[in-house]
Parts: C-alpha cells; structure tokens; sequence
C-alpha cells in the first residue's frame, strides 16, 4: 500500500490533473489528506479533484476537496478568492448531499454558510435549518 501511494504521489507530481483509476481512488485520498495535513492546499485540490473525477459519490473525497478549496480561499485574494470560495461551498454542499449524516460535513457547511457574504450562497437561514439538522441527528443517535 505505501509503495502505491508514493508511486501515485509521483503520478500526480508530474500531472496536476493525471487521471485516476477507480482502483487507484483509494490511495488518492490517501494522498490528498496527507497533503491537507501538511497545508499544503493546492496540491491536495489537484488530487482531490482527480479522486472525485473517478468517484464522484464520495462524500468523504467531496468534504476534504471543500475544505481544501476553502483554506486556499483564506490565502488568496480578489477575484481568485471569490472563486474558490465558490468551489469550497460546491464541495462541501456535494458531500452533505452524499452523506447528509455526516456531522463533520454538516458543521463545516454551517460554517461556510455563515461565514460566506450572501452573493457566495452564504445565508444564517441555511446554517440554521442545518443546526437543527444536525441536533435532530444526534439526538437520533444518541437515543
């Protein structure tokens, strides 16, 4: 497994948008929470994307490329920003929908939601029905 993911690192080094196998999806996530982990957000949406490109119904693969998108978001500036603070919001409101149980998802988008000025989807009207979501899912589950 780790000689895969180093061989698909290198891949990806050499493509910022090398094509992925479904097989190969797996270790790319791998990869691209390594490169989260190590702030280094660019790379980790290049790899993402590719992960997403192959498996489109991962929430987890959605959620990590929002919050990726989102940190990038947070260094840049003007117009460039305001992109990828759509692209965060994108992501992240694509991985509530594969995984609306998802409590990490949910609090994040809630986040964003809030965060966001309204002409990037930001609204306290959708971070509140999503608060009550998320209350009404742990409640479930704590029961």
């Amino acid at each position: 497994m780790r000689q895969l993911i180093i061989v698909l690192a290198a891949l990806l080094a050499a493509a910022a948008h090398a094509e992925l196998t479904p097989e190969e999806a797996p270790s790319g996530f791998v990869v691209g929470l390594r490169a989260y982990e190590s702030a280094d957000y660019l790379r980790a949406t290049q790899v993402l994307e590719a992960v997403t490109a192959v498996e489109p119904a991962c929430a987890r693969c959605a959620h990590l490329l929002g919050k990726s998108y989102g940190r990038l978001a947070e260094q840049a500036s003007g117009l460039t920003a305001l992109g990828l603070a759509r692209k965060t919001r994108d992501a992240l409101e694509r991985a509530v929908e594969l995984d609306p149980e998802d409590p990490q998802a949910l609090a994040d988008l809630i986040r964003y939601y809030r965060a966001a000025p309204g002409f990037l989807g930001g609204s306290d009207e959708k971070a509140r029905l999503l608060e009550e979501r998320l209350e009404r899912s742990a409640s479930e589950h704590s029961s």
